[in-house]
């Protein structure tokens, strides 16, 4: 790989190299790299939790199929392995290696607080709005406790003027069509 660009990925939230990378990039068969894995000297525990065993079946041009595995391997995996590759060339690709290891964790974190950042932002506004509508709300309910008053008093106010009203001889209360007697035949 001559860029050494892409050497980690990020798989499932977490950064990640393979097998072939691995291999291309030490300048090792890729077989040999497998073989490495699999003579790791390490708890069962660890390899599960460090490397996973990818199988693809690759149909050939001639027919039939052939096996091509990989394992994908966490920083930890990584470092585990190439512990035992040496040399000056191995030593760099190490460096170089956990390096990016190292820059896609930070990307990642810091991701995860932009995430938490704003999430915390909208907790704050949460609040705030749901203040606000507390306040709203306890105006609306002083406006309809004032709504009702004024309706009560226009009540008190329209029954007042309905009982001056049937005070005069021809008003009819309950049709409301009843005449206002002239001024000219009123007692004096």
């Amino acid at each position: 790989m001559n860029d050494m660009e892409n050497l980690v990925i990020i798989q499932d939230g977490q950064p990640v190299t393979s097998s072939l990378l691995v291999a291309e990039v030490f300048g090792k068969r890729h077989v040999d790299v497998l073989r490495d894995i699999r003579k790791l000297h390490c708890s069962e525990h660890f390899r599960v939790r460090n490397f996973a065993s990818l199988v693809e079946m690759k149909e050939l041009p001639q027919g039939g199929a052939s096996k091509a595995e990989c394992y994908v391997m966490t920083k930890d995996g990584f470092t585990f392995l190439v512990m035992g590759y040496t040399g000056a060339k191995a030593s760099e690709f190490k460096e170089r290696y956990i390096a990016e290891f190292n820059q896609m964790e930070r990307t990642l974190q810091s991701g995860i607080a932009l995430r938490v950042a704003a999430v915390e932002e909208n907790i704050k506004r949460r609040y705030l709005l749901t203040k606000e509508l507390r306040d709203v709300n306890a105006q609306i309910n002083e406006l309809m406790k004032r709504h009702k008053s004024i309706t009560k008093e226009m009540r008190e106010i329209d029954n007042e003027d309905f009982a001056q009203l049937s005070l005069f001889p021809k008003y009819d209360p309950h049709t409301l069509k009843g005449a206002f007697p002239n001024k000219e035949k009123m007692p004096k």
